[in-house]
């Protein structure tokens, strides 16, 4: 009987900003900034959805499992948007910045390179040869908004994908091993304190309902 392999999910944005993550076009710092600027970009997404029209599919989830050497890899996450138009499905990837948009000549390349992971997969399930995204940028206090446009070729997506993977392997293969190092040496460890009335039991009970997978 072949063995089980592992299957772990990451996520399209941990998966890019792990790999290629070199700055921030926010220099705002501190926990309360980050929570008014996901709020506040959380209703700018909103805004430019409603705006694109029936045909604009919003919050499309994708996902792609990728088989490694020591496990099973489930890519997932949401394209902002999808969308067809002049006959070429695109990719809209929308990102709420602080930054002065006259100020950005190309897409940041960890958001870039979300897009194109959302476009690789979206190409490849559907058979499409050719495909386009779509980045919007748009500014949290002014919302004004700027747009970059690329094409994209599925085998030109493939390629960059399959690298991206590569790289990441080397991480995965180490996050791998370590758990089994971590279950192999916990494994022969006992409780070092001798039980007191009814611990054996409540223990024994706790550890059955975890591997039921069932809520105390």
């Amino acid at each position: 009987m072949e063995e089980s392999r592992t299957k772990i999910r990451i996520s399209v944005r941990n998966l890019v900003e792990f790999i290629l993550r070199s700055g921030d076009l926010d220099n705002r710092r501190g926990s309360k900034a980050e929570r008014d600027a996901m709020q506040a970009g959380s209703r700018l997404h909103r805004k430019l959805q409603r705006q694109m029209g029936s045909g604009y599919q919003a919050e499309v989830p994708l996902k792609y499992l990728v088989s490694m050497e020591t496990c099973d890899r489930l890519v997932e996450g949401r394209a902002d948007g999808i969308f067809t138009e002049d006959g070429l499905v695109t990719i809209d990837e929308i990102k709420g910045v602080y930054r002065d948009l006259a100020l950005l000549t190309e897409p940041v390349g960890v958001h870039l390179a979300q897009a194109m992971c959302y476009a690789f997969i979206y190409a490849t399930q559907n058979q499409l040869r050719e495909i386009r995204v779509q980045m919007t940028y748009c500014n949290l206090d002014s919302e004004a908004v700027r747009y970059f446009h690329q094409n994209f070729s599925v085998e030109e997506l493939e390629e960059w994908f399959g690298c991206l993977m590569k790289e990441y392997e080397k991480w995965a293969r180490f996050q791998v091993e370590w758990h089994q190092t971590c279950r192999e040496s916990i494994a022969p460890l006992e409780f070092p304190f001798p039980y007191r009335e009814g611990q054996k039991e409540l223990a024994a009970n706790v550890y059955r309902t975890i591997a039921r997978k069932k809520r105390l």
